[in-house]
């Protein structure tokens, strides 16, 4: 018997009136429900906008004959049918459909609470389903809620067997492996009983269930939300030159003890949080709130990545997923904003929601950030795993991502083709300078020391701010550079211009 069906029995059997359950699937969820009371089953009814009143159950048919015709008719206005409701018989329950686009306007929820003592003096009940909840006032202390659990991960493993079962009834598809549920179930892990079976039903191709294509649906699945994308790069901590304490770090941490199931990258977070002490609107400070808050009670891991543009921290935080096969979900906090407090807290709490399923209640979080000085204390708390500063690359670091980049972009140094080959000036380059340098000069035509003409340095253009930050950093945060904490003080190997032959 599934957790629902049982909290749902107990509240029943203490005639809790007013139930409202979270679910993004009321058809499953009534199916569950209706099916959990076999025995001396109760009057099942429900309503929605277009149907108004309506029969789930023989004996919910028989109930709503009571009414007659007429009074059916003018049940599509849920206030009517509310009224109606008062006179069901007892033990009925009563299903009301996407009830969080009602239950603000003052009529709908009056003729709630004025089923309250009605439904519990004989053991009514009214059910109100919803994807997300935001009860009124009036309505918050007499309302029990629920919620619909995602399938696990043998609900899933049987529902994978049953669909291709159904499909190899009709066609001719190999024999399906143990392997391949295993990675199924990966894929769907996150979704609801019916996203996943249809998702599952339209990756089978006459050569077997498409693993990659059922990852595909699931992130379209998860980019329906507000906010929230997957990233689909492929870079992995191979691509990525210097900062080796912070890839030693996250590998350790991605496949040690109870590893995250998924990556969830907060890209400038001082900027999507900006104003979260003194925005009059209140939209920030409810994001800071609310995420704090999800953070704490899930205990998720967080992960701080401090430095100037350009240090590698995007690119390390968008690395991890694919180093170790996980998901990376962007999680865009300006994109949930809304012109409404509440509409924009919603889509944050769903887009939270989303995470906790996908990531089976082990999210990292990584964010990153440019400047301290707009940043809440409070934020470091919760990012609690580690705070890392990405200084300016040394020599070594920057040899390694020349390498890197010259190898991807195939561009020759100067035309020349001696083996002792000479970069251009680049003391106090980040990893996206010399990128930029490389891929100009592929796009150019030119060589490497004509594309460093139209590159100038964050080192010279932000010299201040990197002062700046370095001092904050200074044995406070972890080196992403080095082990231990950063000291400012530590001297870099010199910069040779004559970097390394050709292979």
């Amino acid at each position: 018997m599934s957790c629902l069906l049982n909290r749902f029995k107990a509240a029943r059997r203490v005639s809790t009136p007013l139930i409202a359950i979270r679910t993004p699937d009321p058809a499953s969820t009534i199916e569950t429900l209706v099916c959990g009371f076999e025995e001396n089953p109760p009057p099942f009814l429900q309503w929605d906008v277009i149907r108004g009143l309506a029969g789930v159950s023989e004996a919910g048919n028989s109930a709503l004959a009571l009414f007659g015709s007429e009074a059916i008719e003018v049940s599509q206005n849920p206030v009517e049918a509310l009224i109606l409701a008062a006179k069901l018989p007892e033990r009925s329950i009563l299903f009301l459909h996407n009830s969080h686009r009602y239950t603000e306007q003052p009529a709908v929820a009056q003729a709630i609470w004025n089923l309250r003592d009605l439904y519990k003096s004989n053991k009514r009940t009214l059910v109100l389903l919803c994807p997300v909840l935001c009860l009124p006032a009036e309505l918050v202390q007499d309302v029990w809620v629920l919620e619909e659990a995602l399938p696990n991960s043998e609900q899933l493993a049987t529902l994978v067997r049953a669909q291709y079962e159904c499909a190899q009834a009709t066609n001719s598809l190999p024999d399906l492996c143990e392997a391949v549920v295993l990675h199924a179930v990966d894929a769907t892990i996150g979704l609801f009983a019916f996203p996943a079976e249809q998702a599952i039903a339209l990756s089978i191709t006459p050569d077997g269930l498409d693993i990659p294509s059922l990852w595909e649906r699931k992130r379209q699945m998860i980019e329906q939300t507000p906010g929230l994308s997957v990233w689909r790069g492929g870079e992995t901590f191979a691509d990525i030159g210097g900062v080796q304490n912070a890839k030693t770090f996250l590998t350790r941490l991605v496949n040690g003890k109870e590893p995250p199931r998924a990556v969830v990258f907060i890209d400038e977070i001082e900027k999507a949080l900006a104003g979260s002490m003194g925005d009059s609107s209140g939209v920030s400070q409810s994001f800071l709130g609310t995420l704090l808050s999800w953070m704490q009670d899930k205990e998720a891991q967080g992960c701080l990545f401090l430095g100037p543009p350009g240090a590698a921290k995007s690119a390390v935080a968008k690395a991890i997923g694919n180093t170790v096969g996980i998901p990376t979900i962007s999680f865009d906090l300006s994109g949930m904003k809304a012109s409404l407090v509440g509409e924009s807290e919603t889509n944050l709490r769903m887009a939270l929601d989303v995470v906790q399923a996908v990531s089976q209640g082990r999210a990292l979080f990584v964010a990153t950030c440019n400047s301290l000085s707009a940043l809440a204390p409070e934020i470091r708390r919760r990012f609690k795993e580690v705070t890392m500063f990405f200084d300016l690359p040394d020599s070594e670091e920057r040899k390694v991502i020349w390498d890197i980049y010259l190898r991807k972009y195939g561009v020759s140094l100067d035309g020349m083709e001696d083996e002792n080959l000479v970069l251009p000036p680049n003391e106090g380059w980040t990893g996206a300078e010399i990128k930029q340098c490389c891929e100009l000069a592929y796009r150019l035509d030119c060589s490497l020391v004509e594309a460093s003409a139209y590159i100038v340095p964050v080192s010279k253009s932000a010299a201040d701010q990197i002062d700046n930050l370095r001092s904050q950093a200074q044995g406070r945060f972890v080196s992403a550079s080095y082990p231990g904490v950063f000291d400012k003080n530590r001297l870099n190997p010199p910069s040779n211009t004559r970097a390394f032959g050709k292979e």
